[in-house]
Order: C-alpha cells, then structure tokens, then sequence
C-alpha cells in the first residue's frame, strides 16, 4: 500500500451540451492519506460534488466525461478499471453518502434489508442471518435506538436526521477505507448536524476510515477537518491544513468566504461581508484568474494570466493567487 490513500492528478471532468462544453472539473490534484479528513468547500456550481463523483466513478454519461487525469486509490489507477471491479469497489472500499438520504434509500424495503443487501453483495461468505444481524448492529453502532426494532421499518417512518444515519450505516456496513460524504448534513437543523458530525467524526477514529467531507459550511470543516481545499469555477485554488486557512488564508476568494459567516467573537450588531458579483460561467470561462471578476486585488496579469497552485511559505499551504495575502 502506498502512503497515500488516495492521489488524484490533473482530473478533468467535462460536460458535453448542447450550447456546449462544461469544464465542471478542471485539472485538480490532490492527495488524501488514511485515516485523514478533507473538507472540500466552496460556493454552489464550483465543482465540489462532481470531483466526488468522478472518484467514485458516477459522473453521469451523457453527457458527463472524465477527459483527462488519474484517481489512484490504494496505488491502482480506478479509472482503468471495468465496470464490474467498479461495483465491487463501490461500496466495499470507497463509500459514499449522498445529500438527500430519502432519494438515496429505496421506500419499498426496510431500512435493516438495504443495509444487509450492502452486505450481502460484498461478503460472499456472509449468510441471511449474519448479514441481517451486521445491519441491526451498524443501526445500533449510528445511535438509532431499539435498533432490532426499527431495522425492520420503512424510510418514511425515520425522520430526516435519522434516515442521515440510516446511510451512514450503509456506507460503513463494509468498513471502507475512504468515505465521501457530500453535505451530509444539508437540510437537517443545528442540533442533529452536530449529531451526524460527531458520529461520523467518531466511527472515522474508530474505523481509520478516511473521509472526504464536502460542505459549504465552514464551521463544519472547522470542527471535523484535518485538511481543506476550497474550489472555486472548477478548481483547486487553495489548499492547507484547516488551522492554517482560518487563521491566515492566502486567497482572496477564501478570505471572501471567512467575512462573509458569522463569528462568535464579532461584536454585537457587525455587517457581514458578502463576496460581490457571481461566479464566472463555466461554458464561457474568463481567460485569466476565474476569480478576477470579484476579487478586490485584482491587477492587469490576473485578467491575461490564469494562475496555478503555488506555495505561498506557510508550510503546506498552497493558492492559486499572483497576490495572495
């Protein structure tokens, strides 16, 4: 096993339409090691989910593509591989939680028989019986209560936060090595976020599961994140470790995103800062910095020049910026 989990390169995701090609994924790099958490962040439409999908391989064709790049995954490049390795790598070593659980979970079975049907498909040695007992004891493991009981109950009888669970014991039912969570917590109030979080936060410790946490809330990725990248018009254009960018974030589109949520220890009745103008249009990307539109630095060379991932001398920290902060 190599060092890195996984090790993705210069990945290029495309859309082929009829007004024409969407670069939703556009040459990004990365690396993630076991055990580790990535928060991937950013405005709605940057490339956050697609990026997921393209590990996973789920990027719909049509009229999706993977134009170019590499995803290593345990040093094997997975999209050289067959759709039948696929399945049987889906679900056994990397696992995915999507944002809506009640379009994810089938509403004809119950909840004990989808999580054992995972199960069953990956652990050919596995009987009824111990398939159906590993789906009651992962609904116990994710803190449903009576779960002997409510293994034998109907996704519409759960409420939102527990459905979230419902398919976080899917994902984890296997012990997959890497876990893509895609704002697993979009729709559900304060209290059971924090719930999810944590849960998830501890079955990672308890697992050395490696999680790919993408969000839009950086609070989340404050309190769950060991490693950040934030995208921004199909790009990575910062990436650090999660202390680094909130206290000195090098783009300017990230100090963006840090003024414009609210903090704790802002005083009583202070504005926030909300980023002006929208990101750029994918189908038509500006031939510079895709940030320049916005940015409050901008200068001659950002609008000729597009900028690539550098150090900026802050250890790992790394911006796709002429004039980082």
């Amino acid at each position: 096993m190599t060092a890195n989990l996984l090790e993705v390169n210069n990945l290029k995701t495309y859309f082929f339409t009829r007004s024409g090609v969407v670069k939703a994924v556009d040459d990004i790099s990365f690396t993630m090691k076991p055990g580790e958490t990535l928060g991937v962040v950013g405005e709605s439409g940057c490339g956050k989910s697609v990026t997921a999908l393209s590990v996973i391989r789920l990027v719909a064709n049509p009229p999706g593509k993977i134009v170019g790049g590499e995803v290593n995954f345990n040093g094997e490049n997975i999209l050289e591989k067959n759709q039948e390795e696929m399945t049987e790598l889906r679900g056994s070593k990397i696992s995915m939680i999507f944002q809506d659980p009640m379009t994810s979970l089938n509403p004809v079975f119950t909840v004990g028989y989808q999580i054992a049907e995972t199960v069953k498909r990956h652990r050919k040695d596995v009987s009824n019986d111990q398939a159906w007992k590993r789906a009651v004891e992962m609904l116990d493991l994710v803190r449903i209560p009576d779960a002997r009981r409510r293994a034998k109950s109907y996704p519409h009888e759960f409420s939102g936060g527990m459905r979230q669970r419902v398919m976080i014991a899917i994902a984890l039912a296997c012990n997959p090595q890497l876990l893509i969570a895609d704002e697993p917590t979009t729709a559900l109030d304060v209290t059971i976020q924090a719930q999810v979080l944590e849960l998830m936060k501890g079955l990672s410790h308890e697992f050395g599961t490696a999680v790919m946490l993408i969000t839009h809330d950086l609070g989340v990725v404050a309190g769950t994140c060991q490693q950040v990248n934030v995208m921004y018009a199909g790009g990575i254009i910062e990436s650090a470790p999660v202390k680094q960018i909130f206290e000195s974030p090098a783009h300017p589109y990230t100090v963006g995103l840090l003024q414009s949520i609210p903090r704790l220890d802002d005083q009583r009745g202070s504005r926030l800062t909300p980023i002006p103008g929208q990101p750029p249009d994918l189908l038509n990307p500006p031939v510079g910095c895709p940030y320049a539109a916005r940015c409050p630095k901008v200068q001659s060379r950002c609008r000729q020049e597009k900028p690539r991932l550098m150090p900026v001398g802050r250890g790992e920290q790394v911006a796709a910026c002429f004039y980082p902060n």
